[in-house]
């Protein structure tokens, strides 16, 4: 085994009773390092139960690299590895890497040994040149049990793609078109996954006085929002997008929805992403005065720097008039964080809502909390409340098949351990905030049990609001008058009541320590007022930062 033979060399693995839980949480440890995660699964049937966790990773822009094994070729001995059970005959797909092509970056089968580390690592150049993103192999038996000499690469030969830069003239024609405008607004998703991306889009907004910026993804912190310039975060829907003259797009799927809230005909658009045309997304059609294929961080410190240098541009930025735009959009940021503030109800006794619940996280929680988000209907509110602006303190999912967060946010704090076990401070509280559609439908009890397995101590806060909202404003968007509109939950089949104990299920999921259940290593609560959830976060604050143990809390909403 290669763990004795190189047990200081050899990777971690960790056990994942579902093989959701395992993309996920190589989905949440490559978020927080940019560097890509292993999933190992058997055959045609693992293959398919990664179910949404693929899309997931594809659509979030993840590297993750998937290996399979693939049903023996012969069948009578004829070459070590060949077909020795009942199941041999059954699990061989026709085309088993299709399964999952149209969402990976590639997909490739190794057919001999001789060449396995330049499949290997020709698979991880895909993963991690931008758009980073899934990659799978497949192996048959016979190849895996074939005897090779030993070989090395040299591995500075294999790098992924470098970032690429904008031309003197598309950087020219953006800032001028910035500059010049009178309600100049960036779009944004993706940006801040480079964590030195948000300073340079702050700086960009110091420089242009009247500037806003608005996070379509929710996927990273892209922008801080105690910035007077910051919009927030909404998907996709906001009328920023019909108020702006100039949009600058940066890494972003879906800047605003055409049928509900498009730019003015008169406005000029200009787009810069690592995937510009949007590739895998057939329906895509975004209008812009100018499109770049760069890399975020790059572009904007281009920008930056092209301004900074232009002394007629400075000049021009210094005008009253221009700087009277910065007092205007502070003062409407100022009251915008006074409407939100006014939606959180913190009587003991009020009964919780998206709002109040996140501004208690925001305030009973540390600063350096992590929050791994899967709200779905509510992340829109609790990103209100929450006002995350430190990068990397928020992470969302980015694409759409949902229970991502049960493994993601393990995934996360493995991460940040990992990452931290140098610091002195220790590591950072993760807190996943997820609806109980979402925690149903990707495995939690294999979550669960391999937070407790492993020693990943994670806060879940669990909001239970009886069953799937995201259904009804669907269909009310479609129907506003239909007869959807006073529908119970129970008639639009969208209700999980009688509501599962979710707090119980954490605990018989993770009973942890083996010297009895009064040591658990999951305590899990329900809480149904302010008074009760501010009692559970002091508790588990205390659980997760200073015991180590985790800890779920189930929201009656």
């Amino acid at each position: 085994m290669g763990k004795r033979e190189r047990p200081l060399s050899w990777p971690t693995i960790v056990t994942c009773p579902s093989e959701v839980t395992a993309i996920s949480m190589a989905d949440g440890y490559a978020r927080v390092t940019g560097q890509p995660q292993a999933v190992i699964i058997h055959v045609d049937v693992g293959t398919q139960a990664l179910g949404q966790g693929v899309h997931n990773a594809s659509i979030g822009r993840v590297p993750v690299f998937i290996f399979a094994g693939m049903c023996p070729y012969t069948e009578s001995g004829e070459l070590k590895g060949s077909r020795t059970e009942y199941m041999h005959w059954l699990q061989e797909a026709p085309d088993q890497k299709a399964i999952v092509r149209q969402y990976c970056r590639h997909t490739a089968e190794i057919r001999t040994g001789l060449n396995v580390k330049q499949s290997v690592t020709r698979a991880l150049q895909f993963a991690t040149s931008a758009p980073k993103g899934p990659v799978y192999l497949a192996a048959a038996r016979e190849v895996l049990a074939e005897e090779i000499r030993p070989y090395a690469l040299n591995q500075e030969q294999w790098k992924p793609l470098g970032p690429s830069a904008l031309s003197r003239d598309a950087v020219h024609e953006i800032a001028a078109a910035l500059i010049h405008a009178e309600s100049p607004l960036v779009i944004t998703g993706y940006s801040g996954r480079d964590r030195r991306t948000p300073e340079l889009l702050v700086a960009l907004a110091d420089l242009i006085p009247g500037l806003r910026v608005h996070d379509t993804g929710g996927s990273d912190v892209c922008f801080p929002f105690s910035h007077p310039a910051s919009l927030g975060f909404r998907l996709a829907f906001d009328k920023c997008a019909t108020e702006a003259d100039v949009i600058f797009m940066l890494d972003c799927d879906v800047p605003w929805i055409p049928s509900r809230n498009p730019p003015s005909q008169d406005a000029k658009i200009y787009h810069v992403d690592v995937d510009p045309l949007n590739q895998q997304i057939s329906v895509s059609f975004f209008p812009a005065n100018g499109r770049w294929k760069s890399d975020s961080f790059t572009a904007l410190g281009q920008i930056v720097e092209c301004i900074q240098n232009n002394r007629s541009w400075k000049a021009q930025l210094e005008d009253s008039q221009i700087v009277a735009r910065r007092e205007k959009v502070a003062h409407s940021h100022w009251v915008r964080l006074r409407q939100i503030a006014a939606r959180a109800l913190l009587g003991d006794d009020e009964p919780l809502t998206a709002h109040n619940i996140g501004y208690l996280l925001r305030k009973h929680l540390p600063p350096s909390t992590t929050f791994v988000v899967e709200a779905v209907t509510a992340s829109q509110d609790l990103h209100d409340q929450l006002q995350p602006s430190r990068p990397g303190s928020w992470i969302n999912c980015g694409g759409t098949g949902i229970g991502w967060s049960n493994g993601a946010a393990l995934g996360v704090k493995m991460a940040l351990d990992d990452s931290q076990k140098d610091v002195s401070n220790g590591s950072s509280l993760v807190c996943q905030v997820v609806g109980d559609g979402s925690f149903m439908c990707a495995a939690p009890s294999s979550a669960l049990w391999v937070g407790s397995k492993y020693n990943i101590p994670v806060m879940t806060i669990v909001l239970n609001n009886g069953g799937w909202k995201a259904p009804r404003n669907s269909t009310e968007l479609v129907y506003p008058d239909g007869l959807n509109k006073d529908a119970t939950d129970e008639e639009l089949n969208i209700s999980f009541r009688p509501s599962p104990n979710y707090a119980a299920l954490a605990e018989a999921a993770a009973p942890g320590s083996e010297k009895g259940f009064a040591e658990k290593w999951m305590k899990g609560v329900r809480v149904s007022c302010v008074g009760g959830l501010i009692a559970a976060l002091e508790e588990g604050r205390a659980r997760v930062s200073d015991e180590k143990k985790s800890m779920l809390i189930e929201v009656l909403m």
